[in-house]
């Protein structure tokens, strides 16, 4: 199977978790799943996504941190225009609302809207892909996507939609698991036993150098790493 980023057919196998065989792309450094799940399968893993306790959890914590990381972002640009892709319990939403943007959420999943709505019922959701909101011409000046990218089976398409999605003079934030961050074994074994490699719920595994691969593919010209004791990438990302 040819890398999902970067298309190269020069692959390394990475391990097994799961019944499912990881590999890695020897050009742009993407680990990924080589048998990927189908659609059934991803519709019946996600069925009950919303009832896990990762979504609930700690809702209050969850709204100060992302108020302090919606705070630090917006001086990046002017606009008031607000999106979180993937928006989850809708904390963040809620956070950017707070913080005098004018806020919306979307999420595929309408059970998940539901609950962000049910726990913060003044900021605006739509069960909706980012994908369709770029095709209806939307744009935005902060694009927020926390922990979603390593979960979806298309990355080019979702990648770009991002960019069509983000204002000219906008700026885009998104967050994914660092599995080239300092502070992970860099033994393979030990590392297939990190907590967020977990397929079928994560697909692909990012370092710095192979999300920055498929970010400038996409079209962004200017990417900032932000530095993070914890193994998560902190991207900010213009047109």
């Amino acid at each position: 199977m040819p890398c999902p980023s970067c298309e190269s057919k020069l692959e390394k196998p990475f391990g097994e978790k799961n019944s499912y065989h990881l590999t890695c792309c020897q050009n742009c450094g993407l680990i990924y799943v080589e048998n990927m799940p189908s659609n059934e399968v991803l519709h019946d893993f996600y069925q009950n996504y919303h009832k896990t306790s990762q979504y609930t959890a700690k809702l209050d914590s969850k709204l100060r941190r992302a108020k302090k990381r919606i705070k630090c972002i917006k001086k990046y640009t002017q606009g008031k225009r607000f999106i979180d892709v993937g928006c989850n319990a809708g904390f963040a939403v809620e956070a950017a609302r707070i913080c005098g943007f004018d806020a919306q959420g979307v999420d595929v999943d309408g059970k998940t809207i539901a609950l962000a709505k049910k726990f913060f019922p003044e900021a605006c959701y739509q069960s909706k892909s980012i994908q369709k909101i770029a095709a209806e011409g939307q744009q935005f000046d902060l694009i927020y996507c926390s922990e979603v990218l390593e979960h979806l089976p298309s990355l080019h398409d979702f990648v770009k939609a991002l960019y069509d999605g983000l204002d000219k003079n906008g700026v885009l934030y998104l967050t994914t698991p660092d599995i080239g961050h300092y502070s992970l074994p860099g033994n393979t074994e030990k590392l297939l036993k990190w907590d967020a490699v977990r397929p079928p719920e994560h697909l692909y595994y990012f370092s710095r150098k192979s999300l920055q691969y498929l970010f400038l593919q996409a079209g962004f010209s200017k990417l900032k790493f932000q530095f993070n004791f914890k193994p998560t990438l902190k991207l900010l990302a213009w047109k």
